[in-house]
């Protein structure tokens, strides 16, 4: 696709050169056998595009409510601009001085605003075609835009011009269409931030285990938020703008997302993993700080951790290292809502601790156990490298501390396993 830069604006009736540039850009030159068809034949073609355009774009803004049309759009600095250039209300409040007019028009609503500007938009289509329709072969092959050697852009006559223009409003019903269809996927009229999983393999250079549908949230979100290793991984996919979150702006950045969330923004949360597993504490405060929540599941570290050791599902119970603090062992749940009792003192079932994203040690989370009580001697494995060819190194609860495994960092993609006593 080639663009032809104009610096100088001028204007022709109604159409001035950055608009009809701007219709230009996203269309490639509609037929490449021009050449060998008549104008007529060329006219009847590009009017046939015009109107399947039309058409496409009328069907994909069918039942557009005021709110949903103002969701999810990002502002560029262009459009700040054009928020700021207000000679329409100079020119008005210079006529009411003036004594020209009485007062400025009454407020009209979004959904008035939307009918009008659909009414409009229906107009220019029906004022284009007429104008089309109405050109001699002559003026068809007058010029139009002078080449532009810069960007190697061609000279085009008006018919040329008007074949690439065609098609425009049937692009941007597509992208009409697939913003509303991302409206409902976000959950943006609930004012719900997102929150998806990436999957154990987002690290690794093949990434189909990241889900498809977070492949696409993530290309479709005004900014997404998450820990460093997790927009690396998601990073392929990120069309938006990337914030970094850490323990220290965590709850600065929860409060931003639910705030923006509100105004209609795409606020995307991603963590490695699957959400509920990875991130326990964080959607903990996004239900708190946020109108509604909405989580897109992936597969965890659980599976993987519990794949590693060669132990069912079904012999298992999970715990994340965040959750230390209200593991109680004797069947007593905590004071707000602490963990218990997971099997971990006495049960039949091994006990899988997830990692997270902190600044803990393995060593630290078995010395954290062996307080709350837990046997010193009890079996226990240290799996990590989730994310890629896992690695597991077993010994005892107690001795833990002291080894190599018990200080490596409780990273989100490693995990303890505590066997059956």
């Amino acid at each position: 696709m080639r663009y032809c830069v104009i610096i100088r604006r001028y204007s022709h009736g109604r159409i001035d050169a950055f608009s009809v540039i701007a219709m230009v850009s996203h269309d490639m030159p509609a037929d490449p056998d021009a050449a060998a068809r008549s104008v007529d034949e060329r006219r009847e073609r590009a009017l046939q595009r015009l109107d399947d355009g039309h058409a496409a774009l009328l069907d994909a803004l069918a039942g557009l409510d005021d709110a949903e049309a103002f969701l999810g759009s990002r502002w560029s600095v262009w459009e700040v601009m054009q928020h700021l250039l207000t000679e329409n209300f100079v020119a008005a409040l210079e006529e009411i001085a003036a004594g020209e007019r009485d007062m400025l028009p009454a407020f009209d609503g979004r959904g008035d605003r939307i009918a009008a500007d659909i009414a409009r938009l229906e107009s220019n289509y029906q004022r284009f075609r007429a104008l089309i329709g109405g050109l001699s072969a002559e003026q068809l092959n007058r010029p139009a835009t002078p080449a532009n050697p810069e960007n190697d852009y061609p000279a085009l006559s008006l018919l040329d011009l008007i074949e690439r223009v065609a098609g425009h409003e049937g692009n941007h019903a597509r992208q009409v269409a697939e913003t509303r269809k991302y409206v409902g996927a976000f959950r943006s009229q609930e004012r719900a931030v997102t929150v998806a999983g990436l999957g154990v393999s987002a690290g690794d250079a093949d990434a189909d285990g990241v889900p498809l549908r977070t492949r696409e949230l993530l290309s479709n979100a005004d900014y997404v938020a998450g820990t460093a290793a997790a927009l690396a991984g998601g990073r392929r996919w990120i069309r938006g703008v990337e914030l970094e979150m850490r323990p220290d702006n965590r709850a600065e950045l929860v409060n931003r997302l639910a705030r923006d969330a509100r105004a209609g923004l795409w606020s995307m949360v991603i963590t490695l993993g699957d959400p509920a597993e990875s991130a326990p504490d964080l959607l903990r405060q996004l239900d708190t700080a946020a109108d509604a929540v909405s989580v897109v599941a992936a597969p965890g570290f659980y599976r993987a951790a519990l794949a590693a050791a060669g132990i069912s599902p079904l012999a298992a119970v999970c715990v994340s290292v965040m959750q230390l603090d209200g593991i109680r062992l004797d069947g007593t749940p905590a004071d707000g809502g602490g963990v218990s009792p997971l099997g971990l003192a006495a049960g039949p079932r091994a006990a899988v601790m997830l990692g997270a994203d902190c600044a803990l040690t393995w060593g630290e989370a078995a010395d954290a156990l062996l307080n709350a009580g837990l046997a010193p001697d009890r079996t226990a494995q240290v799996v990590s490298q989730l994310a890629g060819r896992p690695a597991v190194v077993s010994g005892t609860l107690g001795s833990l501390p002291d080894t190599a495994a018990g200080e490596g960092r409780a990273a989100i993609d490693s995990a303890l396993i505590v066997l059956p006593g």
